[in-house]
């Protein structure tokens, strides 16, 4: 994820102080000021704490910008994951949101509208299956 805050030194040894008083996750967020997601990361491996590294090449586009995308896109059956596997076949990177967006489109484009009716008509069935199977796994 992104480059939030991370812990000071002395940050560090105040939680460890008050992890050692035994005070829970929120109180140590409120009194150091930072996320409690923060304090558990650094509580679950202090030694390794701020030591890792971000691998492989950067993303030209923000994820932020992909959701964007993908919210532009007109809502139907075919899930903006199987949409994702082709536009980025081969670890293809855009430079732009513009050139992403013609990706995106072209591969939305070359879905045929039969497979949009089977799905369509497909409803019902899967409806079915999910309120028997509590909303848990389906066949489909």
């Amino acid at each position: 994820m992104g480059g939030g805050k991370t812990l000071t030194i002395p940050e560090r040894a105040q939680v460890d102080l008050m992890v050692q008083l035994k005070m829970s996750v929120s109180l140590i967020s409120a009194r150091i000021h930072c996320s409690r997601t923060v304090i558990k990361s650094y509580i679950s491996g202090p030694v390794a704490y701020g030591t890792s590294k971000r691998t492989g090449r950067p993303r030209k586009l923000k994820q932020r910008d992909e959701r964007n995308v993908a919210r532009a896109v007109p809502n139907t059956m075919k899930s903006a994951k199987d949409i994702a596997r082709s536009v980025y076949k081969n670890g293809k990177q855009y430079n732009s949101i513009s050139e992403f967006k013609d990706a995106v489109k072209a591969e939305w484009s070359k879905i045929q509208l039969s497979y949009l009716a089977n799905l369509s008509n497909s409803m019902p069935n899967r409806i079915f299956q999910v309120i028997q199977k509590n909303g848990g796994f389906t066949s489909y």
